[in-house]
């Protein structure tokens, strides 16, 4: 490419461009071909720091096959794992002012330089970075023109890969804590069985927070929350922010999305995704007088539901009350669809072409289950195949601790690491043994068994729950 070759990026491009996107004049053919470049170069850098493991695996954020499920499972595994053996955990929850505002030129670009991002592409993405202009234009008035300081070019191709380098090294210093991210959604835990180790916490805390110091981003010290799992043996001890401040004990605290309670279940969560999904169909029955199938079913599906099913695999419940209060999501909304009121619920999801939404979670624990399995998303389970025989491939469940309380087993026996494992095992033998094949390939095989009668018996259903 010649930018590449004359390690140069035309000033024009760097300037930002305002316009109608249907008004093809408006757009340059050199800013269509600026970004096709960009992810050209964007894929080459991924390559080269995935073959060199130079990415911080512990970071889920822009990232293929990653994702904020992947990292909430992953982190919600080390939490069962420290409370199996007995211990309390303390996850520190940090929040980072204007991150990507932030992003210092000079360092990141030291950084690219020291993962051996060097030579022509190194002094390309430096004229890429450098030299940016920004101005505002009220009722087309334009202010004056200032030089851009710091910050990833948001909305850009590069943007998000430049800041998960300079994001990289955070946890370069720390020495006992597990840490995770997602972009600058960032989350320190520690076990704590005696109070020196939650020295060590703050030891460790206090290396991130002097790594935020020396590559000059800040953070937002009074949305600092802390969640502390177990009996809380030190209730009088706090973990301290970047100021000094004693950090927030929450019950509660949302995380992606997903609210993670103390006492390590997800009926804090559940209750708040039932409340919210029955305001969202309430508005949808106040604001549309339509009562026909299509259109309710179209409102439902794409306004409702992914409410109602983000995040699903890992609080899906397994007790009759929680499942059935999420069901009754669906079945009030349904049952005002006009001509099919008087229908049975199973009846009316037949006519609907619909599943029960428990199903309907059942299926994603399976396909991301099989998503690990085939190396697609990251594997946050100890997936340990049983001997291989006629039955096809399955996989052993993972055993409890023997030091867990009844209380964690529960957590563990109720979580994805076990119920995906078991409604894959019981799953028929030509399902579980596609494996090399596309996405697309195994959810249509599965969608089909399970619309086979002859699969019913493997699932806990909630048509078959008495209403």
């Amino acid at each position: 490419m010649i930018s590449i070759k004359q390690q140069m990026w035309p000033q024009y491009i760097k300037e930002a461009v305002k316009g109608k996107l249907k008004i093809i004049d408006q757009w340059h053919s050199l800013l269509i071909l600026s970004r096709f470049s960009k992810k050209v170069i964007r894929k080459k850098i991924i390559e080269f720091l995935k073959n060199n493991n130079k990415f911080n695996d512990s970071q889920h954020g822009f990232r293929s096959g990653r994702s904020t499920l992947s990292q909430l499972l992953s982190h919600f595994d080390n939490i069962l794992k420290c409370l199996e053996e007995g211990e309390d955990v303390n996850v520190v929850y940090l929040d980072f002012a204007k991150a990507f505002d932030k992003v210092d030129f000079s360092i990141v670009l030291n950084k690219l330089k020291t993962l051996g991002i060097t030579g022509k592409l190194g002094r390309w993405i430096h004229c890429f970075l450098t030299g940016r202009t920004q101005r505002v234009v009220v009722e087309n008035i334009s202010s004056s023109t200032k030089e851009v300081i710091s910050g990833v070019p948001q909305g850009s191709v590069l943007g998000p890969l430049l800041f998960l380098i300079m994001i990289g090294d955070i946890d370069k210093s720390v020495l006992t804590a597990f840490l995770s991210s997602f972009a600058d959604d960032t989350r320190v835990g520690h076990r704590v069985k005696t109070v020196e180790d939650l020295t060590k916490f703050q030891k460790d805390l206090d290396s991130i927070y002097l790594w935020a110091s020396t590559n000059n981003m800040e953070f937002n010290s009074s949305k600092f929350e802390c969640l502390r799992y177990g009996c809380e043996k030190f209730p009088d001890t706090k973990q301290l922010n970047d100021k000094g401040e004693p950090i927030d004990i929450k019950e509660h605290v949302k995380d992606l999305g997903v609210f993670m309670s103390r006492d390590g279940t997800f009926k804090y969560h559940i209750r708040n995704v039932v409340v919210e999904s029955r305001k969202m169909c309430n508005w949808v029955l106040r604001t549309f007088q339509t009562r026909e199938v299509i259109p309710m079913v179209t409102l439902f599906t794409s306004i409702v539901r992914p409410k109602v099913e983000y995040g699903c695999q890992i609080w899906s419940p397994i007790k009759k009350q929680e499942i059935v209060q999420l069901e009754m999501i669906q079945r009030s909304f349904i049952k005002r669809i006009e001509n099919i009121k008087h229908l049975t619920y199973p009846e009316q999801l037949k006519k609907l072409r619909l599943y029960s939404l428990e199903r309907r979670r059942e299926r994603y624990l399976i396909i991301y289950l099989w998503k690990m399995i085939e190396g697609l998303v990251p594997v946050c389970i100890d997936l340990k195949r049983r001997n291989r025989n006629r039955n096809g491939r399955s996989f052993k469940l993972t055993p409890h601790s023997r030091n867990a309380s009844i209380r964690v087993k529960t957590l563990r026996e109720s979580s994805f690491f076990i119920q995906a494992v078991k409604l894959f095992n019981a799953l028929p033998k030509f399902i579980r043994d596609l494996e090399g094949c596309k996405l697309e390939k195994f959810k249509r095989n599965l969608t089909n068994s399970c619309a086979d009668s002859q699969m019913h018996h493997l699932f806990l259903v909630t048509l078959l729950h008495p209403w």
